[in-house]
């Protein structure tokens, strides 16, 4: 099994810039991170288990080549700048989707700098952050074409994270300041990776982003976008099909042998 350390993983989101515990370094990884590790949640439909401890996570999207959803990306995120000097803290956020708050199942980090903090969020499917947000109230900032915005929440004590579209500013998650125990990342995992009701035991997703577009896979629907213009769209035909988009588009093999649970979305007809 390979070693958990810094030099595999940036060559795994092929970085080769200096790496120090900066706001341009964090801007680099973060772009890096988002544009080579696909979001993905395979292995549920492998019939799998999620890991959330380092050393499974490590050995699955640096040593395996593969992606993950967001205990895994932002665990391995949040990991690998601790190992490069930053300091850093998780939170567990309650996606709202443009809906009223949910459940604490998403993970995410806070990065902080000097006398300021950052939103660091690899792991948020389609809307994941290509670059991360500086953690200011109110201030409208560009990330992977999409704006986003922060405003602190009257929920609870917290934020709540949104991105404008067409519509007006559409909330996505809100997260406070409450501390998260590896327990809580367990529990978070297990209802998400197991509940029959979740999105992802019901679906197949994929994402990938980076600063000129964003491509998404949901079932057979695969879209790339920049912002509100639609480069791409189609409907995949079959598991061939579905297996080529995942090399082509998302830097992604599953392993040999591996055989996918049957999705009726996905067929050849």
């Amino acid at each position: 099994m390979m070693g958990i350390g810094l030099d595999p993983y940036l060559e795994r989101i092929n970085h080769a810039g200096p790496v120090r515990a900066d706001d341009a370094t964090l801007q680099s990884l973060h772009v890096a991170h988002a544009g080579a590790v696909p979001f993905e949640n395979l292995d549920i439909h492998l019939g799998r288990p999620i890991r959330t401890d380092l050393d499974g996570i490590f050995a699955k999207l640096v040593g395996q080549r593969r992606g993950g959803y967001c205990f895994e990306q932002n665990g391995l995120f949040r990991a690998m700048l601790d190992l490069a000097g930053f300091t850093t803290e998780r939170r567990l956020a309650r996606v709202r989707m443009g809906g009223p708050h949910g459940g604490r199942t998403h993970l995410m980090t806070l990065v902080h700098i000097g006398a300021h903090s950052w939103v660091a969020d690899v792991g948020f499917g389609g809307n994941s952050l290509v670059q991360p947000l500086l953690l200011e109230p109110g201030r409208e900032q560009d990330s992977g074409g999409d704006r986003f915005r922060l405003l602190p929440s009257t929920f609870q004590p917290g934020w709540e994270l949104e991105v404008l579209r067409p519509e007006g500013w559409f909330p996505l998650y809100w997260f406070g300041e409450e501390a998260v125990a590896d327990v809580d990342l367990a529990i978070a995992n297990h209802f998400t990776s197991t509940h029959p009701e979740s999105r992802f035991t019901l679906n197949r997703v994929l994402a990938r982003a980076t600063p000129t577009a964003r491509h998404t896979l949901l079932n057979g629907d695969y879209k790339c976008r920049f912002g509100t213009t639609v480069l791409e769209e189609r409907r995949v035909r079959g598991e061939a099909e579905f297996r080529a988009l995942l090399a082509d588009r998302f830097n992604l093999a599953l392993p040999d042998g591996a055989v996918l649970r049957p999705h009726p979305e996905i067929t050849d007809s």
